[in-house]
């Protein structure tokens, strides 16, 4: 899986450049929110690079990241 991580301007920016399917979804998840628990960080930047958006999947991150934490998502 091709993910980076980093954290910059109180951003958390993420680009994932792979298929949007079940298994990256659940490792962008894990990757995103072990931080967000250990880091107060309020502004994230999610960067799809792949051609193949599963707008479903991404839906659903976002829906799971509005429960459980305050801030703000952007997805490009």
């Amino acid at each position: 899986m091709v993910m980076n991580i980093y954290y910059t301007d109180n951003t958390l920016y993420v680009n994932l450049n792979e298929v949007i399917d079940d298994f990256n979804i659940s490792m962008l998840k894990k990757r995103v929110f072990n931080i967000l628990d250990d880091y107060d960080i309020e502004n994230i930047v999610l960067n799809i690079i792949s051609e193949n958006k599963n707008n479903i999947l991404l839906d659903d991150f976002i829906r799971e990241y509005n429960k459980k934490y305050h801030g703000n998502i952007m997805i490009r």
